[in-house]
């Protein structure tokens, strides 16, 4: 302890004599402040601009020197930290933490693309949790906020015009007002991204159904949370009646779940959705709960019942588009990918933020270059 106040004390008093010029030592009485215009301090008593600026080139190195010297006498990282060397260490591709230069220009291959009746839709499908502001963050309550502020409309189109350089032509979205105001400016601007709208079903109207067909949906589905809800209380009906009235509008219907039980009673009531949105994602990472702990959807528990996932959907004959399949960021996209496509995901859909774009399509496209090792055939 008693060196960790000594380094402190001997670097920040060299860390001052740099700011400051050596002038911090002198004497209060010596230093004017001229009344009414005290910013000409700046100039004329303390130090100048210039000095400010020259000095404080120097301090990122006293910085260093201070962090490096406090680690060796505590001997501690963070948690965080502990556990994330952990993990690349375990890498086989050693991973790095430091943000690359990625563009467009680098990608090698095409998209691989699949169909959902006669809609073609990329492999990967970009999410729209991260631009509605709805992230999956833990016990960080203020990433959500965080997240809606970066995404600015300007940066919302921004990411879509990207998507489509990198070979997505598809984004799952919310239903709502805010999504079809800014989807209304990018096809302005000469965006073709095509829209699968995550709508709401309700009891008693097709408002937000009309709201997504309205406003130029390619396909829908109804929201995981909504199904599983409906499906737990009994209430299969409630899916079955916006299902046909989406397929009656003509584009493909389907059906979202957490839950493995919404598309077995599905299955087994008949309702024979064009496609199925169902959550996929191993529990590798280190703060997953346990098998016997995954009984509610809770925290960071997105896919319950994932190895009975992989086995009934290898029953059914429709598309399967996997989501949650990063564990909202807990597995690397690589990874998770992989993870989604040799067990049987005929789609996979990620919220990537916009520095993100082209290192995930360069990985999707490596993927698909060499056979993917999977039991279930695929279905779209």
């Amino acid at each position: 302890m008693n060196a960790i106040v000594k380094v402190l004390r001997n670097v920040g008093s060299v860390a001052a004599w740099i700011l400051t010029g050596g002038n911090i030592f002198k004497k209060r009485k010596e230093v004017i402040f001229p009344s009414g215009d005290n910013h000409s301090s700046f100039e004329s008593g303390l130090y100048s601009r210039r000095e400010i600026i020259k000095n404080l080139a120097v301090v990122p190195v006293f910085g260093f020197l201070f962090w490096d010297m406090a680690r060796k006498h505590t001997g501690r990282n963070s948690f965080e930290e502990d556990q994330l060397s952990i993990k690349k260490g375990d890498s086989s591709e050693g991973a790095s933490v430091t943000i690359r230069e990625k563009k467009v220009n680098d990608l090698q291959g095409n998209m691989p693309k699949g169909n959902i009746k006669e809609l073609e839709i990329s492999r990967m499908i970009i999410g729209g949790n991260l631009i509605s502001g709805y992230a999956h963050s833990r016990d960080l309550v203020y990433v959500s906020d965080l997240v809606k502020e970066y995404h600015t409309d300007e940066k919302v189109i921004d990411t879509l015009f990207l998507c489509e350089e990198c070979g997505i032509n598809t984004a799952i979205l919310r239903t709502d007002t805010d999504t079809v105001r800014v989807l209304d400016k990018y096809r302005k601007m000469g965006g073709k991204i095509q829209w699968i709208a995550q709508y709401y079903p309700a009891h008693d109207n097709m408002d937000n159904v009309n709201l997504a067909i309205d406003n130029g949906a390619a396909a829908a589905f109804s929201q995981g949370a909504r199904a599983d809800s409906f499906v737990s209380n009994k209430r299969v009906d409630v899916l079955h009646k916006s299902l046909e009235y989406i397929r009656s509008q003509g584009i493909p219907s389907g059906i979202g779940a957490h839950m493995l039980e919404v598309p077995v009673t599905c299955e087994k009531e008949g309702l024979d959705p064009d496609f199925y949105m169902k959550t996929l994602h191993h529990y590798e990472f280190w703060s997953a709960p346990s098998k016997e702990d995954r009984s509610t959807i809770r925290l960071n528990n997105w896919s319950p019942e994932t190895e009975e996932t992989i086995d009934y959907m290898e029953t059914l004959d429709k598309p399967w588009i996997a989501f949650k399949i990063l564990a909202a960021g807990a597995i690397r996209a690589q990874e998770g990918l992989r993870y989604a496509f040799e067990n049987g995901a005929d789609f996979a859909c990620i919220g990537m933020f916009d520095f993100q774009v082209v290192e995930n399509s360069k990985i999707i496209s490596s993927l698909f270059q060499g056979d993917i090792p999977r039991n279930r055939p695929w279905r779209g």
